[in-house]
Protein backbone atom coordinates (compact mmCIF):
# COMPACT_ATOMS: atom_id res chain seq x y z
CA UNK A 1 0.00 0.00 0.00
CA UNK A 2 2.97 2.75 0.65
CA UNK A 3 4.63 1.57 -2.72
CA UNK A 4 1.01 2.76 -4.69
CA UNK A 5 0.90 5.95 -2.47
CA UNK A 6 4.63 7.04 -3.48
CA UNK A 7 3.76 6.06 -7.61
CA UNK A 8 0.62 7.99 -7.22
CA UNK A 9 2.78 10.90 -5.45
CA UNK A 10 5.57 10.32 -8.40
CA UNK A 11 2.24 10.79 -11.01
CA UNK A 12 1.14 13.87 -9.23
CA UNK A 13 4.57 15.65 -9.60
CA UNK A 14 5.40 14.67 -13.11
CA UNK A 15 1.92 15.56 -14.47
CA UNK A 16 2.24 19.12 -12.14
CA UNK A 17 5.78 19.69 -13.97
CA UNK A 18 4.09 18.83 -17.75
CA UNK A 19 1.34 21.12 -16.84
CA UNK A 20 3.81 23.95 -15.79
CA UNK A 21 6.04 23.42 -18.68
CA UNK A 22 2.91 23.86 -21.04
CA UNK A 23 2.31 26.71 -19.48
CA UNK A 24 5.39 28.30 -19.87
CA UNK A 25 5.30 27.08 -23.76
CA UNK A 26 1.99 29.00 -24.18
CA UNK A 27 3.11 31.89 -22.45
CA UNK A 28 6.58 32.08 -24.46
CA UNK A 29 4.52 31.55 -28.08
CA UNK A 30 1.92 34.50 -26.75
CA UNK A 31 4.61 36.78 -26.23
CA UNK A 32 6.67 35.89 -29.80
CA UNK A 33 3.02 36.30 -31.48
CA UNK A 34 2.89 39.69 -29.78
CA UNK A 35 6.33 40.64 -30.85
CA UNK A 36 5.41 39.41 -34.29
CA UNK A 37 2.58 41.71 -34.36
CA UNK A 38 4.18 44.59 -33.10
CA UNK A 39 6.85 44.91 -35.70
CA UNK A 40 4.21 43.87 -38.31
CA UNK A 41 2.25 47.04 -37.07
CA UNK A 42 5.52 48.84 -37.06
CA UNK A 43 6.85 47.65 -40.49
CA UNK A 44 3.12 48.48 -42.01
CA UNK A 45 2.90 52.25 -40.34
CA UNK A 46 6.15 52.71 -42.17
CA UNK A 47 5.20 51.57 -45.07
CA UNK A 48 2.09 53.64 -44.96
CA UNK A 49 4.57 56.77 -44.75
CA UNK A 50 4.73 58.94 -48.09
CA UNK A 51 8.19 59.97 -49.51
CA UNK A 52 7.77 63.58 -49.77
CA UNK A 53 10.82 63.83 -51.83
CA UNK A 54 11.74 60.37 -53.52
CA UNK A 55 14.96 61.64 -54.99
CA UNK A 56 16.64 63.23 -52.06
CA UNK A 57 17.78 59.76 -50.46
CA UNK A 58 16.27 60.04 -47.24
CA UNK A 59 13.51 57.99 -45.49
CA UNK A 60 10.07 59.44 -45.16
CA UNK A 61 10.40 58.68 -41.23
CA UNK A 62 13.42 61.49 -40.48
CA UNK A 63 11.08 64.56 -41.74
CA UNK A 64 8.99 65.66 -39.54
CA UNK A 65 5.29 66.07 -39.63
CA UNK A 66 5.24 69.89 -39.67
CA UNK A 67 7.28 70.30 -42.97
CA UNK A 68 6.38 66.94 -44.88
CA UNK A 69 2.63 66.37 -45.32
CA UNK A 70 2.43 66.03 -49.19
CA UNK A 71 -1.31 67.64 -48.76
CA UNK A 72 -0.49 70.26 -47.00
CA UNK A 73 2.71 71.09 -49.27
CA UNK A 74 -0.28 70.76 -52.43
CA UNK A 75 -2.18 73.65 -50.37
CA UNK A 76 0.70 75.77 -50.21
CA UNK A 77 1.52 75.35 -53.62
CA UNK A 78 -2.36 76.51 -54.76
CA UNK A 79 -1.32 79.59 -52.83
CA UNK A 80 1.94 80.19 -54.14
CA UNK A 81 0.59 79.10 -57.89
CA UNK A 82 -2.87 80.74 -58.09
CA UNK A 83 -2.20 84.08 -55.75
CA UNK A 84 1.12 85.22 -54.44
CA UNK A 85 3.67 84.84 -56.95
CA UNK A 86 0.89 83.56 -60.26
CA UNK A 87 2.90 86.64 -61.82
CA UNK A 88 6.61 85.61 -60.73
CA UNK A 89 6.24 82.29 -62.51
CA UNK A 90 6.92 84.06 -65.89
CA UNK A 91 10.43 84.96 -65.03
CA UNK A 92 11.33 81.70 -62.65
CA UNK A 93 13.09 78.59 -63.84
CA UNK A 94 12.02 75.13 -62.59
CA UNK A 95 14.61 75.11 -60.06
CA UNK A 96 13.50 78.41 -58.39
CA UNK A 97 10.15 77.32 -58.41
CA UNK A 98 10.82 75.37 -54.65
CA UNK A 99 9.62 75.78 -51.58
CA UNK A 100 10.16 74.47 -47.53
CA UNK A 101 7.84 74.91 -45.62
CA UNK A 102 6.85 74.65 -41.35
CA UNK A 103 3.25 74.58 -40.01
CA UNK A 104 2.61 75.99 -36.72
CA UNK A 105 -0.21 77.83 -34.34
CA UNK A 106 1.57 81.19 -33.61
CA UNK A 107 -1.54 82.57 -32.04
CA UNK A 108 -2.91 79.52 -30.46
CA UNK A 109 -6.37 79.66 -32.40
CA UNK A 110 -6.10 75.77 -32.85
CA UNK A 111 -5.40 76.56 -36.73
CA UNK A 112 -1.69 75.97 -38.04
CA UNK A 113 -0.13 79.12 -39.70
CA UNK A 114 2.64 78.34 -42.47
CA UNK A 115 6.27 79.85 -42.97
CA UNK A 116 7.38 79.71 -46.12
CA UNK A 117 10.80 79.43 -47.38
CA UNK A 118 13.10 79.55 -50.97
CA UNK A 119 16.67 78.68 -50.67
CA UNK A 120 17.28 79.79 -54.49
CA UNK A 121 18.55 83.21 -56.01
CA UNK A 122 15.45 84.30 -57.33
CA UNK A 123 14.58 84.66 -53.54
CA UNK A 124 18.09 85.54 -51.90
CA UNK A 125 20.83 87.62 -51.76
CA UNK A 126 23.42 88.92 -49.88
CA UNK A 127 21.60 90.34 -47.10
CA UNK A 128 19.41 87.19 -47.20
CA UNK A 129 16.37 85.06 -48.25
CA UNK A 130 12.40 86.38 -48.64
CA UNK A 131 10.07 84.17 -46.17
CA UNK A 132 6.02 84.10 -46.14
CA UNK A 133 4.47 84.00 -43.36
CA UNK A 134 0.53 82.76 -44.12
CA UNK A 135 -2.75 82.69 -42.61
CA UNK A 136 -4.11 79.06 -43.30
CA UNK A 137 -6.57 80.34 -45.53
CA UNK A 138 -3.58 81.41 -47.53
CA UNK A 139 -3.83 85.10 -46.55
CA UNK A 140 -0.29 86.37 -46.03
CA UNK A 141 0.64 87.95 -42.84
CA UNK A 142 3.85 89.09 -43.13
CA UNK A 143 6.66 88.60 -46.11
CA UNK A 144 9.60 88.75 -44.35
CA UNK A 145 13.19 90.02 -46.06
CA UNK A 146 17.00 89.86 -45.38
CA UNK A 147 16.29 86.74 -43.05
CA UNK A 148 18.61 83.81 -42.24
CA UNK A 149 16.22 80.60 -40.89
CA UNK A 150 15.37 79.27 -38.46
CA UNK A 151 12.88 81.13 -37.09
CA UNK A 152 12.55 80.53 -33.31
CA UNK A 153 9.02 81.02 -31.65
CA UNK A 154 8.78 81.91 -28.28
CA UNK A 155 6.47 81.41 -25.28
CA UNK A 156 6.52 85.20 -24.95
CA UNK A 157 3.54 86.69 -26.89
CA UNK A 158 2.47 89.97 -27.99
CA UNK A 159 -1.01 91.02 -29.23
CA UNK A 160 -1.81 87.47 -28.73
CA UNK A 161 1.34 86.30 -31.07
CA UNK A 162 4.30 84.51 -30.40
CA UNK A 163 7.31 86.38 -30.26
CA UNK A 164 10.31 85.35 -33.07
CA UNK A 165 13.47 85.36 -33.44
CA UNK A 166 15.46 85.73 -36.94
CA UNK A 167 19.25 86.42 -37.73
CA UNK A 168 19.13 89.47 -40.16
CA UNK A 169 22.29 91.45 -40.84
CA UNK A 170 24.16 89.91 -38.50
CA UNK A 171 22.36 90.20 -35.32
CA UNK A 172 19.53 87.72 -34.07
CA UNK A 173 16.31 90.01 -34.43
CA UNK A 174 12.99 90.12 -31.95
CA UNK A 175 10.08 89.97 -33.96
CA UNK A 176 6.78 91.08 -32.03
CA UNK A 177 2.58 91.32 -33.85
CA UNK A 178 1.79 94.91 -33.73
CA UNK A 179 -1.78 93.15 -34.31
CA UNK A 180 -1.67 92.73 -37.99
CA UNK A 181 1.39 91.72 -38.68
CA UNK A 182 5.60 90.85 -37.63
CA UNK A 183 7.96 93.82 -38.89
CA UNK A 184 8.62 92.79 -42.63
CA UNK A 185 12.52 94.02 -42.43
CA UNK A 186 13.87 91.95 -39.52
CA UNK A 187 17.34 94.26 -40.34
CA UNK A 188 16.01 97.29 -38.67
CA UNK A 189 14.00 95.55 -35.36
CA UNK A 190 15.23 95.40 -32.66
CA UNK A 191 18.74 93.20 -31.65
CA UNK A 192 18.16 90.40 -29.02
CA UNK A 193 20.90 89.96 -27.12
CA UNK A 194 20.12 86.81 -25.02
CA UNK A 195 20.87 83.65 -25.69
CA UNK A 196 17.51 81.30 -26.67
CA UNK A 197 16.78 78.19 -25.01
CA UNK A 198 17.67 75.00 -26.64
CA UNK A 199 13.82 73.65 -26.26
CA UNK A 200 12.14 76.69 -28.22
CA UNK A 201 10.62 75.53 -31.24
CA UNK A 202 12.73 76.45 -34.31
CA UNK A 203 11.36 76.93 -37.86
CA UNK A 204 12.91 75.75 -41.15
CA UNK A 205 15.96 74.80 -39.32
CA UNK A 206 17.45 72.88 -41.36
CA UNK A 207 19.76 70.99 -38.87
CA UNK A 208 17.43 68.11 -39.52
CA UNK A 209 16.15 66.96 -43.26
CA UNK A 210 13.32 69.62 -44.73
CA UNK A 211 11.77 68.37 -48.30
CA UNK A 212 11.64 70.56 -51.55
CA UNK A 213 8.48 70.54 -52.85
CA UNK A 214 7.85 71.97 -56.64
CA UNK A 215 5.18 74.45 -57.86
Amino acid sequence: MKKISTILILLTFLIACDQKKMTKNKEDLNIETRKTKDTTDNNAIKSELVDPNPDDGIPPERYSPHNSNIEVAAKIKGFLMNQLLKDDLKVMTKNQRKFQYEEVDLNNDGKKEYLIGFKNSYFCGSGGCTYYLLQNNGAVITIFTVSDAPFISLILTTNGWRDLLVNSNGSLRLLQFDGKTYPSNPSIAKVFNETPSDDAYRLLWDKFPIPAFSF
